[in-house]
């Protein structure tokens, strides 16, 4: 049983750990900023959902045209500048995932109404945001025991994970899509958030492994696919 407990750590170390875990997930959480601009503050405004979409698309290309100059300087002139608190210790010396993160949001945004609809680029971000979160969270926070396979990571926190993965994902759907009401939708609401779920929890239980998997770029892009898939098969 010893091999799968966490050993007990200092708890200046344990707080410091959360406390910079919560910052730098507090970038991530960022992306509830696209559903509240499309869903509520641009229809407010009288916007149409393509130029509200369009201006998404277009604040994500300015965030990385500021940061990636930003993490240029930041690696090659100056490693102590305040952004670097926010990164973890693999990244000091490269560009931090936040960057490539950013540019995986445009990506899919760029395919939303040629392949898929904005609401399902919504679900598996905010669901992998969310899941991720809370697993990274709840592990540093009350975890003990290890997840097998893994160097770190929790059977606690993997289990926050899954569950604010699906529930987070189902309530979103639930809210924009409340008006309809037929049985096919509703099945959709229930089965749409078990994708981005499901491809969560293998890359984050297989990402300490030899190849790497890091979830949160690889599972927006690849629960999309799915879910685009499974909608042209629903679809013939």
């Amino acid at each position: 049983m010893a091999l799968f407990m966490d050993e007990t750590l200092n708890q200046s170390t344990e707080e410091f750990k959360f406390l910079n875990e919560l910052g730098r997930k507090s970038i991530h959480l960022s992306v509830w900023a696209i559903p509240l601009a499309y869903h509520l503050i641009m229809p407010a405004m009288n916007f149409s959902p393509e130029i509200s979409l369009f201006i998404i698309q277009i604040s994500l290309l300015g965030f990385l045209c500021f940061f990636v100059p930003l993490e240029v300087y930041r690696i090659k002139f100056n490693p102590n500048t305040w952004i670097n608190h926010f990164t973890r210790a693999t990244e000091k010396e490269r560009p931090a995932n936040y960057i490539f993160t950013a540019a995986v949001w445009l990506v899919l945004l760029l395919g939303v109404n040629f392949f898929y609809e904005m609401e399902v680029v919504e679900l598996v971000l905010i669901a992998t945001v969310m899941g991720d979160s809370a697993a990274a969270l709840v592990g540093k926070g009350i975890g003990r025991v290890r997840l097998p396979l893994t160097k770190e990571k929790t059977v606690e926190g993997f289990i926050a994970g899954l569950l604010t993965n699906y529930v987070i994902g189902f309530c979103f759907l639930l809210f924009v899509w409340m008006n309809l009401s037929s049985s096919y939708q509703t099945w959709i609401i229930l089965v749409l958030p078990l994708i981005p779920t499901i491809v969560w929890g293998l890359l984050d239980f297989f990402e300490d492994l030899p190849w790497y998997l890091a979830d949160n770029l690889f599972n927006p892009p690849l629960a999309t696919i799915i879910i685009a898939l499974l909608e042209i098969f629903l679809s013939l």
